[in-house]
């Protein structure tokens, strides 16, 4: 206990004295006097951390620095803390700090689900009225459908991934607001969209200005997830196994998986594992953000469970490093799912894929964004530039899907080509991908 308190003691001392690094701002705005648990999730190093920082600066304009606590709880230091070692935080804060006590007092408490039962201590300073809560982590379980009952309903919820496209052009000081018009100011946008694809949307990797480095970081991103946030976090021991499957799942985003598939293709390649271990692998994948599946949409449960997932990652620069297909088709499938899952949280809506069901050649859809099970748009992405070239298939998908789901809002995602058809008595509308990243109309 003793040197949980002496940890705290030099930590605190150290924020105290420390300046704030600035932050690029971020298409997200934390409130600054809410009355609930602030919660920041994502993905690690996609820019927790700096939007935590972002927001203490905001307070500092008005607030004075002793009433605001930031601790990192990955901090070597904090490696054996407990919950019961965090009740020294506020006293040793309190000595050290002397806050303003006719002031809110602030606590960030940044990767905070690395301590067990860390919601106990935090619904207890909760309901004492007497702070400010922050907190940010990069696992789902701070999120409201996992989070410990005793905190939900008393947190606002907010989901940071690696930078957007729009981010990723404000970062890099690119100017687009203007360039609609012109064939050649165009091709700068599909350019630019072609780097984003290459190397992704982490706020590191976009600032860093030579490529093999930006290769390098990325790398070093996927060990970090499969060795510590999986490996050790859920205390993986099969390693191995877990690199190869996390590799082949990347390997085949924006296609269809399904986990007895991979069992059989793992079982004849001679590993030795269990189904039910792989599928904790994909539900460990997905609680930190790193992979997504998809399910089909379907009216019956028994439909939805038993057909194939489509698979998604984080980022596209991750495929790129992992020296995967580079299929321009694919990424764009990718980049919209990622985006399509962005707004999801900001509008709370739900996104499946649409197959016809029973056909191996089946007519699809590649998203459905749905309200329970009301779909509200249907969505194809495909690599065109001009109405001639898109298949019928695709056209076909969306007219059944239509039909199927009596949803009439058709929209498909180009590479470059906009402009509207009637089918059907149905009006399908093309837009290009950096169009609709952009949110430009």
């Amino acid at each position: 206990m003793e040197n949980s308190k002496s940890a705290f003691r030099n930590i605190i001392s150290e924020w105290l004295l420390k300046d704030i690094p600035q932050a690029k701002k971020r298409d997200i705005t934390i409130p600054l006097d809410s009355s609930k648990i602030i919660t920041i999730a994502g993905p690690r190093r996609s820019g927790k951390t700096y939007l935590l920082f972002s927001t203490i600066n905001n307070l500092l304009k008005n607030e004075p620095k002793n009433n605001i606590l930031y601790i990192n709880f990955e901090d070597e230091r904090l490696l054996n803390v407990q919950i019961g070692d965090l009740e020294n935080i506020i006293p040793i804060f309190y000595e050290l700090a002397n806050p303003d006590k006719e002031k809110n007092i602030y606590l960030f408490f940044d990767e905070i689900q690395n301590i067990e039962y860390w919601e106990k201590y935090i619904r207890r300073i909760y309901d004492s009225f007497q702070y400010k809560i922050y907190l940010s982590g990069s696992s789902s379980k701070l999120l409201g459908r996992e989070i410990s009952t005793s905190l939900r309903g008393r947190s606002i919820e907010y989901i940071i991934t690696p930078l957007t496209f729009k981010e990723y052009m404000e970062f890099n000081g690119k100017e687009y607001s203007n360039l609609i018009g012109f064939a050649d100011q165009r091709g700068y946008l599909l350019s630019e969209l072609n780097n984003y694809f290459t190397y992704g949307g982490y706020p590191e990797v976009v600032l860093e200005k030579n490529n093999d480095m930006k290769l390098k970081i990325l790398k070093s991103y996927y060990n970090t997830t499969f060795s510590m946030d999986m490996g050790e976090h859920f205390n993986i021991s099969e390693i191995g196994v877990l690199d190869a499957f996390m590799k082949y799942l990347i390997s085949i985003y924006s296609k269809y998986f399904s986990i007895s598939k991979i069992y059989n293709t793992f079982k004849s390649l001679g590993y030795k594992i269990s189904k039910n271990k792989l599928l904790e692998f994909l539900f460990d994948a997905e609680e930190i953000f790193f992979l997504f599946s998809v399910y089909i949409y379907s009216r019956s449960e028994n439909k939805k469970m038993a057909n194939q997932k489509k698979v998604y990652v984080i980022d596209t620069g991750l495929i790129n490093s992992l020296k995967n297909e580079m299929s321009i088709s694919r990424l764009m499938e990718n980049t919209v799912f990622l985006d399509l899952n962005r707004r999801s949280m900001e509008n709370n809506f739900n996104i499946a894929y649409w197959k016809e069901y029973g056909k191996s050649n089946g007519l699809e859809v590649d998203f459905v964004v749905y309200d329970s099970m009301h779909a509200v748009q249907l969505i194809q992405v495909t690599y065109i530039s001009d109405l001639n070239e898109i298949s019928p298939r695709e056209i076909s998908g969306l007219l059944a899907a239509s039909k199927y789901s009596n949803c009439h809002e058709l929209l498909v995602i180009t590479w470059d080509y906009e402009g509207d058809i009637i089918k059907n008595n149905e009006k399908i509308h093309f837009k290009p991908l950096w169009k609709w990243l952009l949110d430009l109309s």
